[in-house]
């Protein structure tokens, strides 16, 4: 039996088409694999009250907005777990919120992943872009190897 080089992959699943493409990669690595899939999606808490210290939100409206993302990351997970089951990879899903980058970081360490898989971004677009920047604060201090899907 031939070794494996991962055992747990770690999904950044964001919504993107990259994302999207990300998805379909990781589940194919952790099939051919045997490894198991973690379906992460966060719900950027952090973000959330820097626009309501700003006073873009009020509080009622970003509490409505968490709801609501909260909503999309969860069927865009469940879908992706289903894309998983369908191919028969072992996978978990897990809804994190706070910071994009610290939140994944800390999932990366806990569960032990031996890579990342997430949609690509250009680095231009890292000073303006926000979920850019995250994915950049990630690459930056992630200890594991990296999977950036075009």
């Amino acid at each position: 039996m031939a070794k494996r080089t991962y055992s747990t992959i770690l999904l950044f699943a964001e919504g993107s088409d990259e994302g999207m493409k990300a998805a379909q990669d990781a589940i194919n690595l952790a099939f051919d694999e045997s490894a198991t899939l973690i379906i992460a999606s966060v719900v950027d808490t952090s973000t959330l009250k820097q626009l309501l210290s700003y006073r873009i939100f009020v509080e009622e409206e970003m509490e409505e907005y968490e709801a609501e993302l909260e909503e999309s990351c969860r069927k865009q997970m469940n879908y992706i777990a289903q894309l998983a089951d369908k191919a028969g990879v072992k996978n978990r899903t897990t809804l994190l919120r706070g910071a994009c980058h610290t939140v994944i970081l800390r999932e990366q360490r806990e569960r032990s992943a031996d890579l990342l898989v997430m949609g690509a971004y250009r680095a231009s677009t890292a000073r303006r872009d926000l979920m850019a920047r995250e994915k950049q604060l990630i690459i930056d201090e992630i200890p594991c190897p990296v999977l950036l899907v075009r």
